[in-house]
């Protein structure tokens, strides 16, 4: 930190600049300078005083309401030649358009009304010095490291450059087919042991027709076009907290509530479902100005218990296991293009915040009839 750190007030009021200045000056006068500045313009002309001189702008305190230039106008031009400066705009009358340009192009620290509380105003001003010399610290730290961090991969690259290449390319390549929880535990322990989860969501996607579809084009345009929907599908799903679990074909599967689980696991799952039905109407809708077949999808869900974890001792693979899982095979089999098909159990969880539209009981092969649901939309 410098050893010329500055406070600078600034109010067309000599008679308040000189209370505000005696202020500071018996709570910061053995820490700073306290400077003062009539008008915006001279404050302006100090600022460039200041830096040729090494002297560090820690904290600007400014009246908004001057001759000329306004305090928000000051603060604005002040973020331009030291941005790191805190800046604290005082007012007798709040201008809401002109905190919002000082808090948007100046990055305003603080607003306070006059006339000001005497140990606000002190605590304020203490609390921007200390956060100001937090971020200085900060900064000469990451230099530092920035510095040594460079220093050192000089020495090694030569040496280890090719080690880590293929050692990131490996636990790159492990962390696309296991979640990071399952491969850590691989690397430290050798092994990945499977867990029961009591509650999990599992979302099954198809494509409708799939098989007349892909006999429409090439084998090379079938695989482009689905790697095109489960790029998009990864995404959606990476973003809602789901766990992509595999691809078979045309079906896409993943599982909410592993292999962290949680108690929003239904929900993080409709709403995956919903974003993946208005990716593929959008995508669609481009198909089809292009003239191309549309691919419609059907997804379904189920929440029940369920094991997960890794099979495989040479090619690891990341599964789960359990009569939820098949359930939701059939949420998915049972449903209709373009809409997100739930079980009754998934529905208990997810009706507070979206409105479902009940299908009754569907009897499904092998496990009778099953109540199904259609999610309609957020509430």
């Amino acid at each position: 930190m410098t050893d010329n750190p500055v406070i600078l007030c600034v109010d067309d009021e000599r008679e308040i600049l000189i209370g505000l200045q005696s202020q500071l000056y018996r709570a910061f006068g053995t820490d700073c300078s306290v400077e003062m500045a009539e008008s915006a313009e001279e404050a302006l002309e100090l600022i460039d005083e200041m830096i040729p001189d090494e002297a560090i702008l820690m904290v600007l305190i400014s009246d908004q309401l001057m001759p000329g230039m306004k305090g928000h106008e000051l603060l604005i031009k002040v973020h331009e030649k030291c941005p790191n400066t805190l800046k604290i705009l005082l007012t007798g009358q709040a201008n809401i358009n002109a905190i919002s340009e000082a808090v948007n192009k100046a990055n305003l620290y603080r607003y306070m009304e006059k006339p000001w509380d005497g140990q606000d105003l002190i605590l304020t001003v203490r609390e921007a010095m200390k956060s100001y010399r937090q971020d200085d610290e900060i900064k000469k730290q990451n230099r530092l490291l920035e510095m040594q961090n460079a220093q050192l991969e000089q020495r090694v690259e030569e040496r280890t450059h090719e080690l880590e290449a293929e050692q990131q390319k490996s636990e790159a390549m492990l962390l696309n087919i296991l979640p990071e929880e399952i491969a850590n535990e691989l690397k430290e322990t050798g092994e990945a042991k499977p867990k029961n989860y009591k509650m999990a969501t599992l979302l099954f996607t198809d494509f409708s027709g799939f098989t007349a579809l892909a006999g429409k084009i090439t084998p090379g345009e079938v695989v482009k076009t689905l790697n095109e929907c489960f790029t998009a599908f990864d995404e959606i799903v990476e973003r809602n907290n789901l766990e992509k679990i595999k691809t078979i074909g045309d079906a896409y599967m993943a599982a909410a509530g592993i292999p962290v689980a949680n108690e929003t696991n239904a929900i993080d799952a409709v709403k995956a479902a919903l974003e993946i039905h208005e990716w593929v109407n959008v995508w669609n809708t481009k198909r089809r100005s292009e003239g191309k077949e549309l691919w419609e999808l059907r997804i379904g869900i189920h929440t029940g218990e369920l094991v997960a974890g890794v099979i495989g001792k040479k090619k690891f693979a990341y599964d789960v296991w359990g009569d939820a899982v098949n359930i939701a095979a059939r949420m998915e089999s049972a449903g209709e293009v373009g809409k997100v098909n739930i079980s009754h159990d998934t529905y208990l969880k997810v009706k507070d915040l979206y409105d479902c539209e009940t299908r009754g009981f569907i009897p499904v092969k092998g496990k009778g009839e099953i109540e199904m649901f259609f999610v309609v939309k957020a509430k």
